[in-house]
């Protein structure tokens, strides 16, 4: 693989794993609408307090959603974060 190309990716996923330390509070309902933020918000509050932190809170969020609603996320946190 190019160098390059590998630092493309390096860059997104960094911005992804530090945002992940570092987001808004409401990034929830800035980047999903209606009932599906609702829902996510109140998962992400259980993983708050079943995990005492939200870094691993935001980790588990992540792994719960599906393919499309991760893809939301992740385009959210590059586009509208950078």
């Amino acid at each position: 693989m190019k160098k390059k190309k590998i630092t493309k990716k390096f860059i997104a996923v960094n911005k992804v794993i530090m945002y992940s330390f570092n987001y808004e509070y409401n990034f929830i309902e800035n980047a999903f609408n209606g009932y599906l933020s609702e829902h996510l918000r109140s998962k992400f509050s259980n993983y708050c307090k079943r995990f005492g932190n939200s870094q691993t809170a935001f980790m588990y969020l992540y792994t719960e959603l599906s393919s499309d609603n991760r893809q939301i996320l992740i385009n959210y946190i590059l586009t509208d974060k950078i």
